[in-house]
């Protein structure tokens, strides 16, 4: 089995790639920092890295960024960065990989659940990932036509260096301390804790494989229930 995971330097991704690499696949790892250096906003470097994976059984697409700031203070860079990275950089892979994902196959998305509702400070984030949970629908049942099943996973507060800075930004925005902010989650997540990254991978090797063959189009939320919005004392 052969899948590409992108992002895969850090975080979520490299989580995804270990987890999958214990699952028995050739895993394929495209991140600006690898040595193959693939950049998922650039058209060109993704065409040139699809053209030499040859038949794919799954396909991880993990790369992300984030950049906290009021909506009135969020700038052409910042929303480009963002909306290029999170939003084009999922549909430049998609276009690219779909092509030589087997029937059968699987493409699993690391959404947010910032793409199934907004939040303070985070416009430009939460649009980039409203982007990517609507192309994930859209593409479900024209991907479905060749076989290849299509999912996102949203998780909310993972232990990632991406959630640490987001940490930082949100205790400065709100005057608080980054240990209350993280608190502050901690509170609003029932489970009463953050996830770890393998936690997230788990739940993408489980799309990514034949045990959930019956599953499309879903945006599943890893979340430890703080999705559902509740505070609650642990």
């Amino acid at each position: 089995m052969k899948a590409v995971v992108t992002g895969s330097a850090s975080g979520i991704g490299a989580a995804c790639v270990q987890a999958l690499a214990e699952a028995g696949y050739e895993v394929l790892g495209w991140d600006l920092n690898s040595p193959e250096r693939v950049d998922v906003a650039s058209s060109a470097s993704v065409a040139q890295a699809a053209a030499g994976v040859g038949e794919l059984d799954a396909v991880v697409l993990a790369a992300g960024v984030s950049r906290m700031a009021p909506l009135l203070e969020t700038t052409d860079e910042d929303w480009n960065f963002q909306m290029g990275v999170n939003a084009f950089g999922v549909f430049n892979c998609v276009r690219a990989l779909a092509p030589k994902v087997r029937r059968g196959g699987s493409i699993v998305i690391i959404d947010s659940m910032g793409g199934l509702r907004g939040a303070p400070f985070l416009s430009a984030y939460c649009a980039s990932k409203f982007a990517v949970s609507g192309l994930i629908e859209s593409a479900t049942p024209e991907l479905a036509v060749h076989g290849i099943r299509i999912n996102g996973v949203c998780p909310m507060y993972v232990r990632t260096p991406m959630e640490t800075r987001e940490l930082a930004w949100e205790a400065e925005l709100t005057h608080k301390t980054p240990e209350q902010v993280f608190a502050d989650y901690e509170r609003t997540t029932p489970l009463g804790r953050v996830a770890e990254p393998a936690e997230v991978a788990s739940v993408v090797r489980f799309l990514a494989g034949e045990e959930s063959s019956y599953l499309t189009g879903v945006l599943l939320p890893v979340s430890g229930g703080a999705h559902l919005g509740f505070t609650v004392d642990n």
